[in-house]
């Protein structure tokens, strides 16, 4: 039996850089996941979030991984049912409190931000295959399998 989210909350999912190179990359680890969480949350509707220090990560990721062609397909049209959220300067100084108050862990500054907005809107769900977002308490891909 599928689990049905109880609130408009549970239906926001916040999108990492590692997702959106699992999507593009055919060769990367969680490529088919990727793909078949995508399609789940669009048949479901799900609200997909993210935020421009992802997309600037994520297009130097897919350079590295898939090259510019791709990566600027990527700025083209791999956005469009996107939502990308503002960062504020609150959720700047929350993230360096994030990166200063947790010095055993190695997040990036692009991980503390992400955790500061989605604590800020009070997002769960992460679609995300860093590791960093379940240390930090959220629910990614890995943690369950009847995710999201």
């Amino acid at each position: 039996m599928e689990r049905v989210p109880r609130s408009i909350n549970e239906r926001r999912v916040f999108v990492d850089t590692s997702a959106f190179l699992a999507v593009v990359a055919s060769d990367d680890d969680f490529h088919r996941q990727a793909l078949s969480i995508i399609g789940h949350c669009a048949r479901e509707r799900y609200s997909l979030i993210t935020t421009r220090f992802v997309i600037v990560e994520t297009y130097g990721g897919l350079i590295r991984t898939v090259g510019t062609r791709e990566a600027r397909a990527f700025l083209r049209t791999g956005l469009e049912e996107i939502a990308v959220e503002p960062v504020n300067d609150a959720d700047l100084k929350r993230a360096e409190m994030i990166l200063f108050q947790y010095e055993d862990k190695d997040y990036s500054y692009c991980d503390a931000i992400s955790f500061a907005v989605m604590e800020r809107l009070h997002l769960r769900l992460a679609f995300a295959f860093d590791g960093h977002f379940r240390q930090h308490g959220y629910s990614t891909p890995l943690v369950r399998q009847d995710w999201p």
